[in-house]
């Protein structure tokens, strides 16, 4: 053979030999299954114990000489199940003519973990119990109680095993990956049998059972002391299953229909108010004189400045007692007796100043004030219907049962609507509210959610002037600010020649009747106008509580939307028998209001 021809068959045996190319005839070794045998090993603490893993390929016959690479599993999905000091005698092995190789693992304190082979990117594990003293076995039998609908459609029993716990360390519904295997029996019956269990300590076994989509339709747990166990010995332990129901855990957006009738006392107490700008034959100018006299006197606790003039002499400083002196006599209601109105004539027949104040805004009357009285009929309704949006963020209580869970209930806006149908949303966090989110407890039975009673700071009041701002003011074209409002009315009012509005052409008709020079009134004027707008907004505390003034405590039917074991919603507000119902105490200012309220929720997020 010449140089060259040497060359290349030596080329092409270290190709093959590289594995570059499988030569014909071999058979393949990929993929390969590797298993633990047997699965589960017990060592003493300190001791060292053997593990054997066997490796097929892909026919299933054994496969001799693979490389398998052994590591300590360290994984947090398993929590508890930690090496605690334990070591391996060897990292890698290779297999036998028979496909088998072995790992030896040093053991350090008592634990449960597992060491995992891995060949060919295929891996096995196999499960280390490191326990003192004696051991014995369990066999875990898993049955359902009665009543149960689950038991009809479960296919299966999953078991899973943990070392060193208790039940009411573990979240029922979502545990944690467990070191021992996950073991699978018939939910028609059968046994899962756990070996080497140490009879030194106490764990628990958690039973799930699944219908043929994996869905949990029961759970179980019991706990297993380690006295009730048998040394050397099988004990059987019965682990009895629970309905479990829709999964209700997860985030939520709730919807709360509220339909507050009879009415709240505050509406009636926000509406006349507001009533008071335009209720009167001379109002604004009527309102608008009350305020400014009364500013023009000194604010006292027994007569803060309200817009209502002082009845005793020099209660409003002799200005606003000379400026009483030409208001309008009261008129007389249909029964007779005085209103609170006043005419166009004083008690002495001479043109009131009221009058005179009214011809200022001019003839025909300006669009504003029409508008401004339609806006203040949509006050008596502002709480006859409300939707409540929040949100539910339900777990698992720890250490608790099955049916036992935490709630977290969150306010985060309300609707306002009115008998035309026009509403208007208001978010709850800008509005600084102390207490929009709410801890309390749930519990699940036969379907149903119930959640216990919580409260918030919702203050309705002040959302509901929010609501009223946009709602009845902004959409006739007013200010709906309360400031700004009385500043627009103000400035509606003008001299006879037009060079003067507002406050400065109130305070020449004024200061000139009064005798006294130009300037007398301006200041008053404006803090009349002030008082005014507090007014206003401050009719809108009576649906406001001193402290938490919204309770709500209720249930739910917990509705599958997907059939896939989770809650998708509780309740229903568009089927009758299905929605969700509050119990709902409200505590504003204005009197104390029990009702119930329709309500439902739906999955966001798990």
């Amino acid at each position: 053979m010449t140089p060259p021809m040497r060359r290349a068959a030596v080329l092409s045996i270290v190709i093959a030999a590289c594995g570059g190319t499988t030569s014909p005839g071999a058979p393949p070794t990929t993929p390969r299954q590797i298993a633990a045998t047997p699965q589960t090993v017990w060592v003493q603490p300190g001791a060292t114990g053997t593990l054997t893993f066997e490796v097929t390929g892909p026919t299933g016959a054994p496969l001799p000489g693979a490389l398998v690479t052994f590591t300590i599993v360290d994984d947090p999905s398993t929590p508890g199940s930690e090496a605690q000091g334990a070591t391996l005698v060897a990292t890698s092995a290779t297999t036998d003519a028979n496909g088998v190789c072995a790992a030896r693992v040093t053991a350090g304190l008592l634990t449960v973990f597992r060491v995992r082979a891995t060949s060919a990117g295929q891996t096995g594990d196999v499960v280390v119990v490191v326990a003192a003293g004696v051991v014995g076995t369990v066999d875990v039998a898993p049955f359902f109680s009665t009543p149960s609908a689950a038991a009809a459609i479960a296919r299966s029993v999953e078991v899973l095993f943990f070392d060193n716990s208790a039940c009411r360390a573990l979240t029922l519904r979502a545990p944690p990956q467990p070191a021992r295997m996950t073991l699978s029996v018939s939910a028609a019956g059968g046994v899962a049998r756990y070996q080497f269990v140490s009879t030194s300590s106490a764990s628990a076994v958690l039973g799930r059972a699944l219908d043929g989509n994996g869905v949990v339709q029961a759970l179980g747990c019991v706990d297993l002391p380690g006295s009730s166990l048998v040394a050397g010995g099988v004990v059987q332990a019965a682990l009895p299953l629970v309905d479990c129901g829709p999964d209700p855990t997860g985030s939520y957006a709730a919807t709360t229909a509220l339909a507050i009738a009879p009415p709240l006392a505050a509406a009636a107490t926000i509406a006349a108010t507001w009533r008071d700008l335009t209720d009167c034959p001379l109002d604004p100018a009527q309102l608008w004189l009350d305020c400014t006299i009364d500013a023009l006197g000194p604010a006292t606790a027994a007569d803060p400045l309200d817009c209502v003039p002082g009845t005793a002499p020099g209660a409003d400083g002799p200005i606003g007692d000379a400026l009483g002196a030409l208001r309008g006599a009261p008129i007389a209601g249909p029964d007779g007796a005085p209103t609170a109105c006043r005419g166009s004539k004083t008690s002495g027949g001479d043109e009131s100043l009221d009058a005179v104040v009214a011809g200022m805004f001019g003839s025909p009357v300006p669009d504003a004030l029409v508008h401004l009285a339609a806006a203040a009929e949509d006050a008596p309704h502002l709480f006859d219907e409300l939707r409540i949006q929040s949100t539910l963020d339900v777990a698992q209580l720890p250490g608790g049962t099955l049916a036992d869970l935490t709630v977290t209930h969150t306010l985060t806006s309300v609707t306002f609507v009115l008998p035309d149908t026009t509403s208007a949303d208001v978010a709850l966090q800008p509005l600084g509210l102390p207490t929009l989110s709410a801890a309390t407890t749930g519990t699940t039975s036969d379907g149903t959610l119930t959640i216990a009673q919580h409260g918030f700071t919702a203050r309705l009041g002040t959302a509901a002037r929010s609501a009223f701002g946009t709602l009845s003011l902004g959409s006739r074209g007013l200010p709906t600010d309360a400031h700004a409002l009385v500043s627009t009315l103000a400035a509606l009012a003008h001299t006879d020649d037009g060079t003067l509005v507002g406050c400065a052409a109130l305070d020449e008709v004024l200061c000139a009747r009064a005798g006294r020079a130009v300037g007398c009134a301006v200041a008053a004027c404006a803090a009349g106008l002030e008082a005014l707008a507090q007014r206003l907004d401050a009719s809108f505390e009576a649906a406001d509580g001193a402290d938490l003034d919204l309770y709500l405590a209720g249930s739910a039917p917990l509705i599958d939307t997907h059939e896939d074991g989770l809650a998708g919603r509780f309740g229903d507000l568009q089927v009758s028998d299905q929605a969700g119902s509050w119990s709902v105490d409200l505590r504003p200012r204005g009197g104390r209001r029990t009702l119930d309220a329709a309500w439902e929720a739906i999955r966001q997020s798990n």
